[in-house]
């Protein structure tokens, strides 16, 4: 298994950013974008080596929410003052705590009522026919895009 590296993001006086690893300068949304793609990004101060990676990545979000295209609730930027440094990590683990919590809420509603439902739904003799019909017409398509995709060979 082989371990990544980051990309190490010079940041400037000037607060330019500086890519080292592509020797090009870059902007936050350059940052963005690489983190999008699952880079993983670490800017320092040329001047001093101070890790700014989370300042940064601030200043990406806040960016981000200026242009609005990933809002975030105005109660979780609250939560984070209010809590001061501490609170990025437990919004996080609350929110995970949360959608795992809703995941199995969802789970329990589909075995005790979708599943049942979808089981007798099945039982009835016409929709039976019908799913007989389509995993015929499923099944004739796929030997069509076959011999198509060997035609084009």
């Amino acid at each position: 298994m082989t371990q990544r590296t980051s990309k190490i993001i010079k940041r400037y006086q000037n607060r330019k950013l500086y890519d080292t690893s592509d020797s090009c300068y870059v902007t936050l949304e350059d940052i963005s974008e690489m983190i999008k793609q699952g880079e993983e990004v670490q800017v320092i101060d040329n001047e001093t080596k101070e890790d700014l990676t989370a300042v940064t990545l601030a200043q990406i979000i806040f960016e981000e929410q200026k242009r609005k295209t990933h809002v975030l609730p105005l109660n979780t930027f609250t939560q984070i003052i209010q809590s001061g440094g501490e609170t990025l990590k437990e919004v996080v683990a609350k929110t995970i705590e949360t959608g795992a919590r809703e995941i199995q809420n969802v789970r329990s509603f589909i075995d005790d009522k979708v599943r049942p439902a979808y089981e007798n739904i099945q039982q009835i003799p016409s929709v039976q026919a019908e799913i007989k019909q389509l995993r015929t017409k499923i099944e004739s398509l796929e030997r069509k895009l076959h011999e198509r995709d060997k035609r084009g060979r």
